[in-house]
């Protein structure tokens, strides 16, 4: 019986089936299905079932999945948590030998995937179920049918993994960040509290479902606290925005990235466009601009910005009654998680100054999977270390600098590429702005602003040096400047400014 060990593990979705069951647990905005608790989790039971008994999933087993957002990836999730199998979302984004390393590393017993990625599985050597949406579900759906809901969730700690998130990759290999049960309660816990979730919240989620955002930003949590959520298959800012503004859908609870926010912010629709339910609007996963953060508020809709990783969802956030107080920050330290700025050394530094921010706390990952020399490198004296760079204030507000690895030196300065482009994207014409260094004979390495205008506007280079060096010391201000088409995005939204010093690795000057 559950709670019989006070180490043991609770089936959330089990608990609002059996008491809560006739409550909306998710809607499925691609296909227009429902679940109420006592469905979603007859489902996920049922699923658990096949898992089990045709294809003999046990305990600490990977199963992986390939497939687009929907209900079905939570029925999947929460079928391993019954079964104390681990649950491995993939990249559906990725190039075909980048999913065969990744398949290679977490080694599944068997994975799931969309009919249309049969190609990306058609050399993995694991047991295979096919979830065909367009066609009454394919074995996913049979899977579900033909098997009873008998599967109950026990010998289960707090300490098990239960799933591993590959990183995005974006300054190298993805790693396999390790996800135990102790972690996503700590999660949940900390959302409600800073969030003000409840079982009467209503999230809506577009980030893919592979990336810790799309699944733990108020998705997971609000399958504990008995809520509802929404998601869609893929970001469309038109549908999101009018999903926003719907005052029967009730979203009450949003989670993106400054690149959505930018999006939605750029329609004509926006203008005009009032969130009558929403209580949050957090963003978080990369720098944002104060002009966005301020276009926002003057609509009513602050946005509460936010720190986290893949190995620590949960670091910092501005609390919604705090947004317009803190604006500018990235909230202060959640509960349940220690926070410090320190120096290369793991000596704390003093308030103000810039260092990395390292953390410990029950919602840190114990490491990557399979691998420990990675594991104990980014550890150091039990902080794990971040690679972001930030200063604390006073009032122990956290206030993002850069990544560690995106600062480059000029003629012996530190120069932080986030600080430009916060600059820049305050420009009336620019939609989006990155910042790469770009070597430079004299001064070492130098600042390359590649920018995307908004349609229908005119911007020179001059301009933007002129108007850098009235905000910026002069070594800040960007030697180079190229407006471009586009920007690569990750699945997230971030900019890969990995890809774009590839593209730019012998840039002269002269493009």
């Amino acid at each position: 019986m559950q709670g019989s060990d006070k180490n043991c593990v609770y089936d959330w979705l089990h608990y609002h089936g059996q008491y809560n069951a006739s409550e909306l647990a998710v809607v499925d905005l691609e296909t227009g299905r429902k679940w109420t608790y006592g469905q979603f989790n007859d489902r996920a039971s049922r699923l658990a079932s096949g898992f089990r008994d045709t294809y003999g999933v046990r305990q600490g087993d990977r199963v992986a999945i390939l497939a687009h957002n929907s209900s079905d990836i939570f029925e999947c999730l929460f079928a391993c948590w019954k079964l104390g199998a681990i649950f491995t979302p993939l990249n559906w984004r990725l190039a075909p030998p980048e999913i065969a390393h990744l398949v290679k590393h977490a080694d599944p017993h068997l994975i799931l995937y969309d009919r249309e990625f049969e190609s990306l599985v058609s050399q993995v050597n694991a047991k295979k179920v096919v979830r065909d949406p367009e066609n009454g579900g394919g074995e996913y759906e049979r899977l579900i049918e033909s098997h009873e809901p008998g599967v109950m969730m026990s010998g289960v700690t707090l300490d098990d993994v239960h799933s591993i998130l590959y990183t995005s990759g974006t300054t190298g290999r993805p790693k396999g960040v390790m996800y135990t049960h102790r972690m996503s309660f700590y999660t949940v816990v900390q959302s409600a509290l800073h969030a003000d979730l409840n079982r009467m919240s209503r999230t809506l989620t577009f980030s893919p479902l592979f990336h810790t955002a799309g699944l733990n930003a108020g998705a997971l949590s609000l399958f504990h606290h008995g809520g509802t959520l929404y998601i869609m298959k893929r970001w469309d800012p038109v549908k999101a925005l009018e999903y926003f503004t719907n005052p029967e859908m009730g979203i009450t609870h949003v989670n993106g990235v400054p690149t959505t926010y930018i999006m939605m912010s750029e329609l004509p629709d926006f203008e005009n466009a009032t969130f009558p339910t929403i209580k949050f609007f957090g963003v978080g996963s990369a720098p944002t601009s104060m002009d966005l953060l301020e276009k926002w508020q003057r609509k009513g809709a602050a946005l509460a910005q936010s720190y986290g990783m893949t190995e620590v969802f949960g670091v910092s956030l501005t609390p919604p009654h705090r947004t317009i107080e803190m604006i500018g920050s990235a909230g202060h330290p959640m509960m349940h998680v220690d926070v410090r700025i320190a120096d290369e050394s793991g000596q704390e530094i003093p308030q103000g100054q810039v260092g990395e921010i390292q953390v410990k706390g029950p919602n840190v990952t114990p490491g990557y999977w399979r691998e420990p020399e990675l594991t104990e490198a980014a550890f150091i004296h039990g902080w794990l270390k971040t690679g972001d760079l930030a200063y604390m204030d006073e009032s122990g507000a956290l206030f993002i600098v850069d990544r560690l690895k995106d600062m480059f030196i000029s003629g012996g300065e530190n120069v932080y590429p986030s600080e430009i482009e916060n600059v820049i994207a305050a420009f009336d014409e620019v939609s989006q702005v990155a910042v790469i260094e770009v070597p430079d004979p004299k001064w070492g390495e130098v600042g390359l602003a590649l920018i995307l205008l908004r349609a229908g506007t005119y911007l020179d280079k001059d301009s933007v040096f002129t108007r850098c060096r009235e905000r910026l010391a002069a070594f800040k201000v960007p030697k180079h400047a190229v407006f471009v088409s586009e920007l690569p995005l990750s699945a997230q939204g971030k900019v890969l400014k990995k890809e774009l010093r590839r593209e730019y690795a012998n840039f002269t000057g002269n493009q």
